[in-house]
């Protein structure tokens, strides 16, 4: 199932640059593709492929930087949502949603990845 991890700001958002480089410092295992997107093209600017310990994970970018998809095992991807959090500024308030929008729940820096697993799974 996919998920999101989302953030709404005119402001702010993560630079293609940042999102790559904290990939590579933070996930080492990760293979990091950065790829030019069609014109109108909103997504995949970015994609990546993260194994751990027998889970996958696959990601990718919104053109925007404000949002990231992801589709593997439930915890990694609580991880890797945890992870986003910590690109954003602790004021902008970043949302963990699949992409039905069948829940959703705020991740801050007291998020657990047990958390958003229950909020995933319920």
């Amino acid at each position: 199932m996919p998920y999101l991890v989302v953030f709404d700001s005119d402001e702010w958002s993560v630079a293609q640059d940042a999102l790559v480089s904290s990939l590579t410092t933070d996930w080492p295992t990760a293979s990091v593709r950065r790829r030019e997107l069609d014109e109108g093209a909103q997504v995949r600017d970015v994609e990546w492929e993260v194994r751990r310990e027998g889970e996958e994970v696959e990601g990718y970018t919104h053109v925007d930087g404000r949002c990231i998809y992801l589709d593997g095992a439930i915890d990694l991807v609580a991880d890797f949502a945890l992870w986003y959090r910590k690109l954003v500024p602790k004021e902008i308030e970043v949302i963990f949603c699949d992409d039905g929008y069948s829940f959703d729940v705020a991740v801050d820096e007291t998020s657990t990845t047990a958390e958003l697993v229950a909020a995933a799974e319920e």
